[in-house]
């Protein structure tokens, strides 16, 4: 399925396979497609937009450094980190990642990494 195709299905509309009738749902302040519409065009990645990063990356992103025992952001091999992504793609989608993290990002990077890793693992 295409990201531009919609389904239903039992949850209601998907779009790349997320329930947005669960999430409007959760939320009780705007529609599903109120929802759909502000992830994809307020707060998903532009990298995923401009399709240098896909969804599954941040798995394999995060994945990868919870295998690192880097205590510093510096100590990460970042240009073979991922075998398939470029080292300033990884390392921007990280920092992007950590915009997200609320207090946990003004924390040592070890911990920055393992609120991540807690949130998608």
């Amino acid at each position: 399925m295409r990201a531009s195709e919609e389904k239903k299905s039992k949850h209601g509309m998907l779009r790349d396979n997320i329930s947005w009738e669960a999430i409007s749902e959760k939320l009780s302040t705007r529609t599903n497609s109120l929802c759909c519409l502000k992830w994809y065009d307020q707060l998903s990645s532009p990298l995923v937009k401009e399709g240098k990063w896909s969804d599954l990356d941040d798995y394999h992103l995060v994945n990868a450094l919870s295998g690192f025992d880097a205590c510093h952001i510096d100590d990460v091999d970042w240009d073979n980190l991922l075998e398939h992504r470029h080292g300033d793609i990884c390392r921007k989608r990280w920092n992007q990642m950590v915009k997200h993290l609320g207090p946990y990002g003004t924390k040592p990077f070890a911990e920055q990494a393992g609120s991540v890793a807690g949130e998608l693992l």
